[in-house]
């Protein structure tokens, strides 16, 4: 019996075997990966979901100019109380809500301290006149106001920002460029309203898709299940052959 498989040891067959073993580890690496952002994105869902059933936290518990919240703490419902610097307010463009695609109006809340907490106040659909054009954005509320939504960590940097008719727009929510634009100190993350104000079409909280990495990460796993298997099945049928060619 042993004989009829002494064609394992040729360098074919060699190497063949080792390059089943590097698949094979390579698709349990990508399985645990696959699912170790499963376990990030569920874990995410589930702050989205608890968050709704907890009182709101002061948002200056959680935020703070030096030390960006934490990714355990974003999707956290806050609250905080200000008056809207509405000078220095900001589009960013080329957001889609609702399979719309327009602006989300980023205006800075002035604290007690002189901080501003960037809120995002809602979504307006672009102009007709094209993307770029400056769409009708309703003016923020006046006075002191008290603002509740849902933090959120700074998103990177795309590109420099710009101005269109003395409004400033920018392509992402970074909060260190945006505060840099108007010239103020801000909290290192930013808040998305619950409601909206009127006339913009509040942010939706949008889940994680966890289980598509949940599906790949099994799919990887059984890959790595199949590949011995098929090693097993060509080095049997060669070995017929041989034995028929015999």
């Amino acid at each position: 019996m042993a004989s009829r498989y002494r064609f394992l040891f040729s360098l074919r067959w060699i190497g063949l075997c080792l390059l089943a073993v590097v698949l094979v580890a390579s698709c349990i690496f990508l399985g645990m990966w696959q699912h170790g952002r499963y376990s990030e994105r569920a874990a995410t869902n589930a702050r989205i979901t608890d968050a709704t059933s907890q009182e709101p936290e002061v948002a200056t518990s959680l935020m703070s100019v030096d030390e960006p919240p934490s990714d355990s703490e974003e999707w956290t419902v806050v609250t905080a109380s200000g008056v809207y610097d509405s000078d220095s307010e900001v589009l960013v463009r080329n957001r889609s809500v609702n399979g719309q695609t327009g602006f989300e109006v980023i205006t800075p809340l002035v604290l007690d301290d002189g901080v501003r907490l960037l809120v995002d106040r809602g979504f307006v659909p672009a102009s007709q006149e094209g993307a770029m054009a400056l769409p009708d954005v309703p003016e923020a509320p006046v006075g002191e106001v008290t603002v509740t939504g849902r933090l959120r960590i700074s998103e990177s940097e795309v590109g420099d920002m710009n101005s269109v008719d003395g409004v400033p727009q920018a392509r992402s929510i970074a909060v260190e460029q945006i505060g840099e634009s108007i010239d103020a100190t801000v909290l290192a993350g930013y808040i998305t309203q619950d409601d909206a104000d009127t006339g913009l079409t509040p942010i939706p909280v949008e889940k994680e898709r966890a289980w598509q990495n949940f599906a790949y990460a099994y799919q990887w796993w059984i890959f790595a299940g199949m590949i011995p298997i098929g090693v097993v099945i060509l080095a049997r049928r060669e070995a017929k052959t041989l034995a028929v060619a015999a």
